[in-house]
This record gives structure tokens, sequence and C-alpha cells, in this order.
């Protein structure tokens, strides 16, 4: 990141008074380069001709708003922080800013300390994206990662989970919030884990499950209680915060939080400020948070259940994990770990894995992801007795899955007579028809007739001999 007196920070805004005020306040903090004016008009001009790395604006602007010169900013300059400032303290004025594209809000007059935090912040985000935009030119790799070590318990070699780590590792250093969102089982905690491990902080991981937690346990559990608090409250307890103190706070399960825990967590985000239960006075922190989630938080925005305030505090910076079958080539190299995991545990040798568990994985969706990987493993090898891998609960897991649907000939869309000659360029016959459906399952089976046979619905002694004809 640049050195303050670096940076070019433009301030837009109608009173002159204010503008004087920012101006002030700004250059106390370091940053010598300030450009004011007094109309939105002027901002076009003033881009283009200075090297501006972030903007102040007014919203109520004579003449012309500050959301319509917002709007302009977001589609010339897409990488230029814009703060929003303004009187109007509706959070529904905020959210149609950050919709827009404004990297925050603040309250007019802002605090001096939390303009130039708010600053400081904003600069350092746009340092991330411009690390960002390069990284796409990168080979995706483990060799590219400056940190491997810190993603060695993450098994892939997958582009999307190497992007994923190469994003983490951008903004590891940084002191911002980081949301990870992903279906269960996709390795979320593997991830707050490696973002700890990447970032280089000196203290520990400490990790909470919010589910289930009560507004009482949740504070108690985080922030900790003084003595005579409550009934049983019979000394001093320290909360999770105070122990991640220098380290890492990771919540897991956030989207399950009570309203009034989230009012506590945004407080604690913005101001890193907490009270523990029965003291009137706050305590800071310097911990990181790392929160997640399997829950769709947009749709508990819209009824009510998660702050937006919040939400948008904790999306400073968002990972969103891939789901297994999004990247079925790792589910083999997986599957191995998994099995000389398994085989340490129970005390027994590794087994030879048959070339039929590939076709296997490549048939199956695994709606639980890694984790019902993991467990499917580890259930095969406690059935294992020879020197061969147990296939069984694979195997009933193929034949139990969910096949296409069938219909009734009338229901199938689109494959009367003229959707037939589209698809084949004339009408098939009864032998291309069945030539197709037999290759097309051999092939999803990888040539496994077995596996394709349970594909087709058909004997493996019927697929054999129709393979056998040609």
């Amino acid at each position: 990141m640049r050195k303050p007196e670096e940076e070019s920070i433009l301030f837009v805004d109608d009173d002159i008074i204010a503008l004087s005020l920012y101006e002030t306040i700004l250059k106390n903090a370091g940053y010598e380069n300030i450009i004011v004016s007094s109309d939105g008009r002027e901002v076009a001009n003033i881009l283009r001709d200075n090297n501006v790395s972030l903007v102040l604006l007014d919203i109520n602007m004579p003449v012309m708003s500050g959301i319509e010169v917002l709007e302009n900013i977001t589609e010339g300059y897409p990488g230029l922080p814009v703060i929003m400032i303004t009187g109007d303290e509706d959070l529904q004025t905020a959210v149609r800013c950050m919709k827009i594209g404004a990297y925050n809000y603040l309250a007019k007059p802002p605090e001096k300390t939390r303009l130039v935090t708010a600053v400081s912040h904003a600069l350092e985000w746009r340092d991330l994206n411009s690390e960002l935009s390069a990284m796409g030119s990168r080979v995706l790799n483990r060799d590219s990662l400056e940190k491997p070590e810190a993603f060695s318990s993450m098994i892939t070699g997958s582009d999307s989970m190497l992007a994923v780590f190469q994003y983490v590792e951008a903004v590891a250093a940084t002191s911002r919030p980081v949301l990870i969102t992903g279906e269960s089982g996709t390795g979320k905690e593997l991830l707050a884990r490696a973002i700890h491990n990447a970032s280089g902080r000196q203290g520990a991981l400490v990790t909470v499950n919010a589910a289930g937690l009560d507004d009482a346990l949740f504070s108690d559990t985080l922030f900790g209680h003084k003595k005579g608090a409550f009934t049983d409250a019979g000394n001093d307890r320290p909360g999770l915060v105070e122990k991640a103190a220098g380290g890492t706070l990771f919540l897991d399960e956030i989207g399950d939080l009570a309203p009034a825990s989230q009012v506590k967590l945004l407080r604690l985000l913005q101001e890193k400020e907490y009270y523990p239960l029965g003291s009137d006075d706050p305590l800071t922190t310097d911990a990181r948070i790392v929160a997640a989630t399997c829950i769709n938080l947009s749709s508990r925005l819209e009824d009510g259940r998660f702050r937006r305030d919040l939400y948008f505090r904790l999306m400073a910076h968002h990972v969103s994990l891939p789901l297994l079958r999004e990247r079925r080539e790792d589910m083999m190299p997986l599957a191995e770990a998994f099995i000389k995991e398994a085989a340490e545990e129970l005390g027994k040798g590794i087994p030879r894995i048959p070339a039929e568990l590939e076709a296997m994985l490549n048939l199956y969706d695994f709606p639980g992801n890694v984790r019902e990987l993991h467990s499917l493993v580890f259930d095969a090898l406690s059935r294992t007795s020879g020197s061969t891998l147990n296939l069984t609960p694979f195997r009933d897991l193929v034949g139990n899955n969910d096949m296409p649907e069938t219909r009734e000939p009338g229901e199938v869309q689109n494959l009367d007579y003229d959707g037939l000659v589209n698809l084949f360029g004339h009408f098939p016959t009864v032998k291309e028809i069945n030539d197709i459906v037999f290759l097309a399952a051999l092939n999803k089976a990888d040539g496994n007739q077995s596996l394709a046979s349970r594909l087709l619905g058909v004997n493996q002694s019927t697929l054999s001999r129709r393979i056998s004809k040609g």
C-alpha cells in the first residue's frame, strides 16, 4: 500500500465549511494531496486530469446530486472507491448507494477517527482490487502461491479452488472481515484456518459455532463477564474475543445469529469495542473476524432476519467455496488421501483401490460435499477385511442415486418428428437411438459396464451383448 502522502483524494460537497474541515482532518493524518470541489459537475474533468485514489462524495447537492455523480464514477472508473457522506441517515439511501457501487457510507459530520479509518480502509481495498486484477493473468497452480504451506490441509488441483487460494493470500494480511459462504461440507473451517495461517498473525485462531446460541450465551461466550454479572458469575471470565487478541476469531454459522447478537457483532466490527457482561467500560480488540455460513444471507436480508449493515460489513472480503461436484478432478485425490488417513486411524494397511471407484465417484453428486466423501471412505475402510477396498458404500449410493425421471412418450418435450430430425440431421433409426444412449452411459461410467448398465436400467449381460454386436 502506498504512503498517505502519495495518495490523491477528492472531496465533493456543496458545504464549503465541511470541505475545509475534511481537508484539515486528512492533512493532519498525513494525506497531503487533497482536491476539493463544491459542484458535482466538475468531477468528470477532475478525474480525467488527476490520478485520484479515492472520492468522498456528499449525496445532497444542488444541480447534480451525489447519487448521479456516483453512477458516473462507477461507470467510468469502476476500480475507484467512493465514500458517500451525508446528513441523511436513511438506511434505504445507504443500501441504494452500496448497490450502485459505493465502497462505504458515513453519516455527516463524520467523527474524526472514523473518517480517517474509512479513508485508510478504502485505499487498502483499492490496492487489493489492483492486486486481484493482476492475479487474473497468473498461472493457477500452487507454485504461484507465496505461502502454499498455509493451504497444505486442503487437497485440490482445481482452478476454482486455486483461484480461491490466490484471493485469500491477497486479503489475508488485511484487518478487514472475511465472509466465507458455501454448502455444508465444502471446507469453510479449513479455509478459515488457511486465512489465519496466511495472515501471519501471531495470536490464536479461536473458533465459535454460533448455531443455537441465544443472545445471552453469545455475549458471555464472546465477551466474557465480570464477577456478579449474574447469579453464577463468581469470578471474572474473559471471553473468546480476548483470547483471539492478535489473532483471528472465526464465527461459524453466522446466519443463525439472534437479532440482538447481530447488533453487538456489528459494534465489534465497526468500533473494535465490546462490553463484557456486567461491565460499563468497553474493551478493545485487534482480533480479525472471519465468518462463515451455508445459509443464503440475501434471502434473510429480504425477510429482515439478517441486518443489512452487518451484511455489508462482513462482505468486505467474500469467498464462495465451490461444491465438490463442481471440481470432480479433486474427487480421486481426496479419496486417496482419506484412505490413507482412515488406514492410519483404524490401524489397517492401505488397501488396493479398485479402478471402479473413480467411475463411481463421477456418477454421484455428493450433496454433503467433501465431508460426505470423507465419511464414505472411512465406512468403506471399516468394512474392508482383505487387501482390496470394500466398495459397498459407494455401490449403494450409485445404485440408489436419483435417476432421471421416467416420462411417458407424450411427456417428452421437443422430441417429436421435427425435434428428432433437428437432433440427428435426419429421422433416426431405433439402432441409432440405442447407440447414442448406450455410448453416453458408457462415457459417463468411464467405460465401466457395471455402472453403465445401472444408468441404463438393464442387466450387465444385456449391455455386454449389445457391445459385442457393435
